[in-house]
Parts: C-alpha cells; structure tokens; sequence
C-alpha cells in the first residue's frame, strides 16, 4: 500500500510543476503586452510601413509567382504541343519508312521474278539450240551418208556406163575394121580385074 500512495504523490508533484509554468508563462506575456501598449504611436509608423511594403512585396512576389506559374503552364503546353508534334512526325517517319520498305520489298520481289523468268527464258534457249544443234549435226550427218552413197551409185553407174561404151566401140571398132578389110579386098580384086597391081598403087 505504502508504495501507491508514494506514486499518487509523485503524479501530484508534476501537475503543480506544469501549472506553474503556465502561470509564469502568461505573465511573460502579459508583461509583453503591457509593454507594446506603453510603446508610443511614432514607433509603430515605421513597422506600419513596412508591414505595407511586406504586403508590397508579397503582393509583387504573388504576381511573380502567377506569372511564372503562367510561363511554367505555357511551358508545358509548348512541351506538350512539341512532345505531339515530334509523336506525329515520328509516326510520320515511321508511315513513309514502311511505305518505302514495302515498296523496295515489292520491288525486290519483282526483280526476282524477273531474274527467274529470265534464267528460266535463258535455259530454255540453251536446251532449245542444243537441241537444233544435235538435229542439225544428225541432219548434216544423213545428208552426208545420202551424199556418200549416190557418190558410190554415181561412180558405180559411170563406171559401168564407161565399160559398156568401151565395149560398144571396141565391137564397133571390131565390125568396122572388118567392113574395111572386106571393102580394101573388094577394091584390091577390082583393080586386079583392071590389071592394076594393089602394091604399086
């Protein structure tokens, strides 16, 4: 028991403490304030004064401060308005480089075929003259057998044409040889019959 009533006294001893300095406090400021009432008029001229040159310059510095709150929001609508534009044109930027991509794309694309087209054209014609080629060498290679054999058939015809008129004019020769003889007989007797001697004629 002893020890609670020990601790009621100390709380006691804290709450005086504290009103006390409440009370010494409100002096103090009761003493301030009698002594700002005791002050004459003339010296308050100068802190009215400055109390109007305080409202001065805040008033100045609330203007300053709107005025660079206006130049502040102006500046973001400047950056908001370049922030858009750059967006556009970047997009912009961006239409034109995939228009142009998909043009050379197109275009590659075309040459491509082009260049398939042409590399097909281009084997196709070698297959093609290759293939004249071999007909004309076959062709050429007929021909020339054809050519061969009536060579050989023209040869074996002239000659044997050749033997035929050699025999023709070796009977010919034959038979007129003998018509001359029997003739140069007949002429012989005759003038014989005439007394002409054949020799000395």
């Amino acid at each position: 028991m002893p020890p609670k009533s020990k601790g009621k006294g100390r709380k006691g001893v804290k709450h005086q403490q504290k009103r006390d300095r409440a009370e010494s406090q409100a002096e103090e400021k009761y003493t301030e304030a009698a002594l700002k009432a005791d002050t004459p008029k003339e010296h308050l001229v100068p802190w009215r004064d400055m109390t109007w040159q305080a409202k001065a310059d805040i008033e100045g510095l609330k203007r300053r401060l709107w005025d660079l709150q206006k130049a502040l929001e102006q500046a973001r609508e400047d950056k908001r308005d370049i922030h858009e534009e750059m967006t556009r044109q970047y997009q912009e930027l961006q239409k034109q480089t995939a228009a142009h991509r998909q043009h050379l794309e197109a275009k590659v694309k075309s040459l491509q075929e082009q260049l398939a087209t042409r590399l097909w054209e281009s084997q196709q014609i070698r297959q093609t003259a290759t293939q004249a080629l071999a007909e004309k060498d076959k062709t050429i290679a007929q021909l020339q057998g054809k050519l061969d054999a009536m060579e050989r058939e023209y040869e074996k015809i002239l000659h044997g044409s050749l033997d035929l008129v050699l025999a023709k004019m070796a009977e010919a020769s034959q038979h007129w040889e003998e018509v001359g003889m029997t003739i140069a007989v007949e002429h012989k007797e005759r003038l014989r019959e005439f007394g002409l001697n054949p020799l000395d004629i």
